[in-house]
């Protein structure tokens, strides 16, 4: 993004928005700071990752409820304090399959802050909240508000339980309203989001539909469609008229969509 990042501004773009899902994961090991670093490189205007908590409470980069996929080690993030989870190497993964070694060379699970620290400045966020834990969604909190994140990046969450305890701690946090999939396509649940004050919608690609987008548009919600990686996916999204697309390979995306101009 060559512009200063802003979901206001974002939100008004007459374009196809990229959302790097847990960075370029197509081609680098998910939710790392190497994963989003080169989703910025190829242009993207999001990157979306996940955040759970270590043990000392420090809100860190994971998607999955164990570190086993990822880092090839049992148990969850919670059991393990950020000094432990830092030694471990989270590039088991790659490519979108399993390996059968990591990288030659250490991949750490990043921490939130290292995350905003790097790129809060280049990108917007778009943060998925797994923090069961009070103490450590404090953390996030924090640290969203120390890097001025209000404009630059929301807090993507399922439970609105979870959205009232963020917005207790701080009412400006921007957020993403997220039921479940097939609840998620329903009239009452795309109101009940922009009664939140939701900018940005996560629809599914397989249950979008021409009706929904046209009532996410009347309500103010931009649509970010999860997910596409093929050309042919782009393509059906594009014609349907989505208003972003959230993808694996967001380098093949940003490509694709120069051509369609």
């Amino acid at each position: 993004m060559s512009e200063a990042v802003s979901l206001d501004r974002l939100h008004k773009e007459e374009r196809i928005l990229v959302t790097a899902h847990r960075g370029n994961s197509m081609d680098f090991p998910e939710n790392t700071l190497l994963s989003m670093t080169e989703a910025v490189k190829a242009g993207t205007d999001f990157i979306e990752f996940d955040l759970r908590s270590t043990k000392d409470n420090v809100p860190i980069l994971l998607h999955d409820e164990t570190l086993v996929r990822t880092a090839d080690t049992p148990g969850t993030p919670e059991e393990k304090t950020l000094a432990e989870i830092k030694k471990l190497n989270a590039s088991w993964y790659r490519h979108m399959r399993r390996q059968s070694a990591p990288l030659d060379f250490q991949v750490e699970i990043p921490t939130f802050e290292e995350i905003l620290d790097a790129l809060s400045d280049k990108v917007a966020m778009n943060i998925q909240m797994y923090l069961g834990n009070p103490i450590a969604l404090k953390e996030a909190c924090r640290l969203y508000k120390k890097y001025d994140m209000y404009d630059r990046g929301y807090m993507t969450i399922a439970d609105e339980a979870v959205v009232e305890a963020v917005h207790a701690i701080d009412k400006d946090i921007a957020i993403c309203l997220t039921p479940g999939w097939n609840e998620r396509i329903t009239e009452k649940s795309q109101r009940r989001c922009a009664e939140l004050g939701c900018r940005f919608f996560q629809p599914i690609r397989s249950t979008l539909t021409p009706e929904l987008l046209q009532l996410s548009r009347e309500l103010g919600l931009r649509a970010n469609t999860f997910y596409a990686d093929t050309e042919t996916d782009f393509a059906g999204l594009y014609n349907m008229g989505v208003q972003g697309i959230m993808t694996n390979a967001p380098a093949r995306l940003v490509q694709w969509l120069k051509l369609q101009k």
